[in-house]
């Protein structure tokens, strides 16, 4: 091993550099980064401005919009505008808000509609199965007349399993023979 002998005036000459170096002002910090926007969810966006056309053009009719947990519209129909026992033709009352559903609907490419049919437990259970399909069908047909996309829109019957209410009471079934309407992010 070498050992290297540093004479007084060295010494002193590098202790002078090192408090020079020491005394210096630091280099300029770089200039901070900006960290990059995050992404706009557009569908967010969109979904709120759909939600808030639907309600737009249904105030005053009840209809109920909700935005489920995972990030869909759900367009809740009051009872007494729902289908007739063993029908699946749209009622004059219920015709009128989805004209006004169908308003909040037509611009909305970027959307996919699902349409659920839901009948009373009287019945067979394949009667209801049909008969749920048939109501979810003719809400489409009934959007799509008034200009909502047959691109955007499927249906599908659940028929008496899934009631809101005991079946047991006219009343209650009344309120089980509906259509919910479900809006979602186009996948």
């Amino acid at each position: 091993m070498r050992k290297f002998v540093v004479s007084g005036a060295a010494a002193t000459a590098l202790l002078f550099i090192a408090g020079c170096a020491s005394q210096s002002p630091p280099p300029p910090a770089p200039a901070p980064v900006e960290a990059p926007a995050a992404p706009v969810n557009n569908w967010t966006a969109r979904l709120a401005a759909l939600k808030s056309d639907l309600e737009a053009s249904t105030k005053g009719t009840r209809v109920v919009i909700e935005q489920t947990v995972d990030n869909q519209l759900h367009v809740v129909i009051p009872n007494e505008l729902s289908f007739d026992s063993n029908r699946a033709n749209i009622k004059r009352n219920l015709a009128q808000v989805l004209d006004k559903v169908a308003e909040g609907l037509k611009n909305a490419t970027a959307a996919s509609v699902r349409v659920v049919g839901h009948t009373d437990n009287t019945g067979s259970e394949e009667g209801n199965d049909r008969l749920s399909v048939n109501r979810a069908d003719s809400v489409r047909n009934h959007l799509v007349g008034r200009g909502v996309s047959t691109s955007v829109i499927t249906t599908e019957g659940r028929g008496a399993r899934e009631p809101l209410v005991d079946n047991a009471t006219a009343a209650g079934r009344a309120q089980n023979r509906r259509v919910e309407i479900f809006v979602a992010e186009k996948s």
